[in-house]
């Protein structure tokens, strides 16, 4: 049998997990759940640094309108996480994760465009794995024997 570790085998399992059990499935919602909520997080701690706490609540009680559509966009990733978490939020879930690739092209550098195309593969196979628990049909763990 060939190699098959590596980065490579860890993305394609990042983008494409074992959606043929629940578990897996969950396990997929579960790791997009923690890009996005790392995500989230690192985008608190820049808009934290880049404006500082008293200007940050200046601009929000001015409905800067930059400043709320940033803090929209990381609490819609915290929403998305936490009901990934549990296997739902498809919807909050894709669209968190296509506000997420549109700035990360928009707003990156080749160095985040490496790191985001890790993070996006976790979140489309974790968005792939809550769409198979809605499904909740044809896991191979739903299979009984008949004469055990």
């Amino acid at each position: 049998m060939a190699y098959q570790g590596g980065i490579g085998g860890t993305f394609k399992n990042l983008w494409s997990p074992d959606l043929t059990t629940r578990a897996g499935a969950l396990s997929a919602a579960q790791t997009a759940s923690t890009a996005l909520t790392i995500v989230a997080t690192l985008s608190v701690l820049r808009l934290w640094f880049s404006v500082g706490t008293d200007n940050l609540v200046r601009l929000i009680g001015d409905a800067n309108p930059i400043i709320l559509i940033a803090v929209a966009h990381i609490v819609l990733m915290f929403v998305a996480a936490a009901l990934l978490r549990q296997g739902r939020g498809i919807i909050v879930g894709i669209l968190a994760t296509l506000l997420y690739f549109l700035s990360t092209i928009l707003n990156g550098t080749p160095t985040s465009w490496i790191v985001g195309a890790v993070l996006l593969g976790a979140m489309v196979g974790g968005v792939r794995g809550a769409i198979a628990l809605k499904r909740g049909e044809g896991f191979s763990d739903d299979v009984y024997e008949t004469f055990a």
